[in-house]
């Protein structure tokens, strides 16, 4: 057994800037807190090295070189899910490994481990093909498919791991393995639960779609302030409205409890919002057949559906594309109970408090063709919770423009520790009333401290 030295770091810095492509960053060294950071700020990463690969090997010689010296390696892409920052050894970032190749013939492509779905999405969109991906683009493609992979067109087209023909895996021991159907509990295990300490995935090779006719976008309706209860009727006829919805349709339900707060507009000020977010394979004339009963309900103070381009996928969730501090939680249930609901109409906090409520079944609830660890094939819904951790103690938002915004430009020393994080307006209280039905829980809507 290997056992680490007090200056094994200092070594095995010296040795691997010798022997990797990527930059080889001390805490001491600049680029070291922008190459450690990630989408999710309310965690920090602080790692005794950051390496980051530029191609597979770089990405074995870190894993063995780091085992002969003791040291624990972490692997890191856009940090959408981060749950827990490394406090010592390697850091091992993967962005630069973004390559993807389409192949327009048998509708795949082939993706480095660092790529985003954005990356995906620019690359398939010549061939009028459109990755398995989910609401926000920024998202890392490789990670998001371990955690099965709720897409943006997921009831008609399934799990994004569904998907995945291979992974290519690479090993401290020197392997370099294209892992498959062949491979059974292995691939299984990847396509759900993700790799096991000592693995990388590198490549994987994804199904690709037709885009086909589209309709996507929200219809948003005002609750009333917080400061008053909240009724509930919008909340149950969503409900009742994806009770008989067709697998064509993908639909999620976001209600939210906005302070009283300055800077924020004054529509959104001390009020509780509800969006519903639709995606349709399907026509403009089906889309407004079947969302007539929600407008029927209640009159939105917004309605973004339309026809669209699969590229325009942020029309549908409008989800915020800036980092930020947030804790999230879920539940894989398999009913809404009106008494749930009854409570999520009285949403509300401290801070920014969201609650996602994302209609499951159609394809999701397929048996897998290829063994899997997916959670939720067996629920009818996954609701989320996301709850900000105090924005004063988050990072800035302002980047270099040759930076990504996932990747802030300086980290400051006053972020909250997971202890302090799991006091600011904790997510899971709002998760209690629909846990009666719960069936599970998805490891990708798992975000933030207290949640490793």
């Amino acid at each position: 057994m290997t056992h680490r030295n007090d200056d094994a770091p200092h070594r095995l810095a010296e040795e691997l800037a010798q022997s990797v492509t990527g930059p080889v960053l001390r805490p001491e060294d600049t680029g070291y807190a922008r190459e450690s950071a990630g989408f999710q700020l309310g965690l920090r990463h602080r790692p005794e090295l950051v390496i980051g690969a530029r191609t597979a090997t770089d990405v074995w010689t870190v894993l063995r070189r780091a085992a002969a010296y003791g040291l624990p390696v972490t692997v890191h892409n856009t940090g959408h899910g981060m749950r827990a920052g490394a406090e010592r050894g390697v850091l091992l970032t993967l962005r630069r490994l973004n390559a993807v190749t389409v192949d327009p013939v048998a509708a795949t492509a082939r993706v480095g481990g660092g790529a985003t779905w954005d990356d995906v999405i620019v690359a398939a969109a010549p061939h009028g093909l459109v990755p398995p991906s989910g609401s926000l683009g920024t998202v890392g493609a490789v990670g998001y498919t371990f955690g099965g992979g709720l897409g943006l067109l997921a009831r008609p087209d399934g799990w994004a791991c569904d998907h995945v023909r291979s992974y290519t895996v690479v090993t401290g021991d020197g392997e370099e393995r294209e892992v498959g159907p062949g491979d059974g509990e292995r691939f299984a295990r990847l396509r759900g639960s993700g790799p096991v300490p000592g693995e990388v995935v590198t490549e994987m090779t994804v199904g690709l779609l037709p885009e086909g006719p589209l309709q996507g976008g929200g219809l948003t309706f005002d609750l009333g302030t917080t400061d008053a209860p909240g009724d509930p009727a919008l909340l149950h006829t969503f409900h009742e409205w994806t009770l008989g919805l067709p697998a064509e349709l993908t639909s999620a339900l976001r209600v939210m409890a906005f302070p009283d707060l300055d800077f924020l507009p004054p529509h959104l000020r001390g009020r509780r919002i509800a969006r519903v977010a639709i995606a349709l394979r399907g026509s403009a004339e089906d889309a407004e057949r079947l969302v007539a009963p929600l407008r029927k309900a209640a009159p939105p103070v917004e309605d973004t559906l339309a026809p669209m381009r699969f590229a325009e996928y942020a029309r549908v969730h409008a989800e915020p594309a800036d980092a930020g501090a947030f804790i999230g939680e879920n539940l894989l249930v398999d009913t809404l109970a009106p008494s749930a609901l009854d409570s999520l109409a009285g949403l509300g906090g401290p801070g920014l408090v969201i609650v996602n409520v994302r209609h499951l079944g159609g394809a999701l609830a397929r048996p897998a063709r290829v063994p899997d660890t997916v959670a939720g094939r067996d629920a009818r819904y996954l609701v989320a919770a996301i709850s900000q951790v105090d924005p004063d103690l988050s990072v800035p938002k302002s980047v270099p423009k040759s930076v990504p915004k996932s990747v802030p430009k300086s980290v400051p020393k006053s972020l909250p520790n997971p202890a302090e994080a799991r006091t600011q307006a904790g997510p899971a209280g709002w998760l209690e009333p629909f846990a009666p039905a719960r069936v599970g829980v998805s490891p990708g809507f798992r975000m933030g401290p207290g949640t490793a």
